[in-house]
């Protein structure tokens, strides 16, 4: 069975009521590695928890909606600077935040792992200019901060058994997800 396959049969049974730990200890005795077993059933959607943290996820697709037309106005402002053929820059700088926006609406693990990721590796930039205008870069670097930290809280709230890039483990070395 292939991953996605298995990853919709998990989601199935789980919609329907089945625990985490009953969808866990069902799968463990096909062919598949522990870690990516508990990978795949702590990334399951729960509808309680998304009901239980809508607000803060509208918020968030509010937030990458405005992100997104910033992205497309300033790669408007690029290609009017560089060619006439300014549509190919306004989409190609547009279609990272939209394809966040995508899959915070579909409630994706990766996404906000992903996009976690690309912030953090951005943060060094903010600090280019630091001999010039200090007010925009402080603004800027709080605004980045601030949009990590809301990302991470939101994803640790909607997928609890994940950590920074797996699943989580307790002492005793067993994913948690054992523990459910």
């Amino acid at each position: 069975m292939k991953n996605k396959e298995l990853i919709k049969l998990m989601q199935s049974e789980f919609d329907v009521g089945e625990s985490l730990q009953n969808i866990f200890e069902k799968y463990k005795s096909e062919d598949i590695k522990t870690k990516k077993l508990a990978y795949f059933v702590g990334t399951l959607k729960d509808k309680a928890l998304i009901k239980k943290h809508k607000i803060a996820n509208n918020i968030l697709i509010v937030l990458m909606g405005l992100f997104t037309i910033l992205a497309a106005l300033s790669g408007y402002a690029m290609g009017l600077e560089v060619t006439p053929n300014t549509p190919i820059y306004w989409v190609a700088v547009a279609i990272i935040p939209m394809i966040f926006l995508y899959g915070f609406i579909k409630h994706n693990y990766p996404t906000y792992v992903a996009y976690s990721m690309l912030i953090i590796t951005q943060l060094p930039k903010s600090f280019h200019n630091v001999g010039g205008d200090i007010v925009p870069n402080i603004i800027g670097l709080l605004i980045s901060l601030s949009t990590i930290i809301f990302v991470w809280y939101l994803k640790s709230k909607l997928f609890p058994y994940m950590g920074f890039l797996g699943p989580k483990k307790n002492a005793d070395k067993q994913y948690f997800i054992f523990l459910n």
